[in-house]
């Protein structure tokens, strides 16, 4: 069981690259990051993450081959509802190209509405936000909803030391007076909770922006995240 699984998530994995790379070479980008979540009682929590991105490819003639496109902090807090139902207001802080001459800067508030939801046995975590964007360059709202699955691999629950699949698709609606774009981003992870809720976990995913309009972009986007609680 555990095999068929993990050949499956290779399958996804390289039909996604090779999707990819079909497409007029796409942007090629590793997003490492660290999350951390502390439980305040039982109805609130909050959370803070730092991550970084690494550009490889697509930068243009006579540019360089790797560069840091970003560094950025996020914290969120969240209230739990009934039933499972979360509501978080989120605050984001992003320096673009830090080590380049000329460098951009983000501040992000976000709303979020967060709760579960069954299908055919299986438990679908969804996500609505509403985000506004203020830029150095320019200012940006966008509307964002996201469905995800994940299950264990092994037995019917999740035990430490023991690994997971997770996979999703998000679609982001973003709109200011320079006009509008959508964009869907498909993901597929696997992940391992160690002992004391700490997990870290793998993915790859799959984004196609400006849809609506005929100058597309495709990245391929790969991620390395570690989660723990406090």
């Amino acid at each position: 069981m555990i095999t068929y699984f993990i050949r499956t998530f290779i399958f996804c994995f390289i039909f996604i690259q090779y999707q990819g790379l079909a497409q007029n070479s796409p942007s090629l980008r590793w997003e490492p990051g660290v999350s951390l979540t502390k439980k305040i009682d039982s109805r609130w929590s909050y959370n803070i993450s730092l991550s970084g991105r690494q550009r490889f490819t697509n930068f243009g003639e006579g540019e360089k081959n790797f560069k840091t496109d970003r560094w950025e902090v996020k914290s969120f807090g969240t209230y739990t509802l009934f039933g499972r139902r979360k509501l978080s207001v989120g605050y984001m802080y992003r320096t673009v190209d830090p080590f380049e001459s000329e460098t951009g800067w983000e501040h992000r508030i976000t709303q979020q509405f967060a709760f579960i939801t069954t299908l055919g046995g299986y438990r679908l975590g969804n996500k609505f936000r509403i985000e506004q964007r203020i830029r150095s360059s320019n200012y940006l709202t966008r509307i964002r909803y996201a469905i995800s699955n994940d299950f264990p691999l092994q037995g019917e629950s999740l035990d430490p030391k023991e690994f997971y699949l997770i996979g999703g698709n998000e679609l982001v609606y973003a709109f200011n007076s320079l006009g509008d774009e959508l964009e869907n981003r498909f993901s597929l992870g696997i992940g391992r909770l160690m002992p004391g809720g700490r997990k870290i976990q793998f993915s790859v995913a799959s984004r196609y922006s400006d849809l609506i309009s005929s100058e597309r972009d495709h990245i391929i986007q790969f991620e390395s995240v570690y989660y723990f609680n406090l």
